[in-house]
């Protein structure tokens, strides 16, 4: 039987706003997109950790009874689904990541939390409010963003993953951004691709944020080539 595939959503994202990758993807074999910790209505914890959310996933996988699965990552989804191929490869048959970003430098970590702050989501006349709302029905999406980039500032200060964890990475990695993607630079991506052995590297035109901004048929298109290529389990 073909190893399921399960895709993770972005920071402040939801397994809602996926659906239509899942859609496009149904016909490759079994698809899922988890809620991540925290988020899609979930309880929101005291404070997040990247291996609170790997843990989580793993949880989930556990419920579901998969002993392994493949991993789709979207932008921070990325980030969790490379901290599980470092940390626990016996559980995974591949990993595919799209606009993932694993520099926390200063500037980045200043722009994600500026992107997560509770002022420039509710600026006058912005529609995010209403989104956030939606995605996280039942719960307080303020703190959501609150403590999401308070974990920004905590990696930039303590990367979750290394050089060494990247260069300790042997689960099949496809990494995945557009050329023209505000948040990830392609070289950036490119520096990753050198440090996996034996990942593959895919960029397209455009962007990759917001996430309505993907090529649909395009990256459904690839991603099932990867999932026919990442075989069964």
């Amino acid at each position: 039987m073909a190893t399921p595939l399960l895709i993770l959503h972005g920071s402040r994202g939801a397994a809602s706003a996926l659906r239509p990758l899942v859609d496009a993807l149904r016909p490759a074999g079994q698809i899922e997109a988890l809620n991540l910790l925290g988020h899609g209505g979930r309880a929101i914890p005291e404070q997040f950790s990247v291996e609170a959310f790997a843990a989580d996933v793993l949880q989930q996988m556990d419920e579901r009874g998969l002993e392994r699965a493949r991993l789709f990552g979207y932008s921070f989804g990325g980030y969790v689904a490379l901290w599980l191929a470092r940390h626990y490869p016996q559980r995974l048959a591949g990993v595919c990541t799209l606009a993932t970003k694993v520099r926390y430098d200063a500037e980045t970590v200043s722009h994600f939390t500026h992107l997560s702050s509770v002022e420039r989501i509710t600026a006058p006349g912005s529609p995010q409010p209403a989104i956030q709302a939606s995605l996280h029905p039942g719960q307080d999406w303020r703190a959501l963003a609150t403590r999401l980039a308070d974990l920004y500032r905590r990696l930039g200060e303590q990367p979750a993953l290394s050089d060494e964890d990247f260069r300790a990475i042997r689960v099949p990695t496809l990494l995945m951004s557009a050329h023209a993607d505000q948040l990830l630079p392609w070289q950036e991506l490119l520096d990753l691709h050198r440090l996996i052995p034996g990942s593959h590297a895919f960029t397209f035109a455009g962007r990759a944020h917001p996430i309505d901004a993907l090529p649909l048929p395009l990256l459904s298109g690839v991603l099932a080539t990867w999932l026919g290529d990442t075989g069964r389990a």
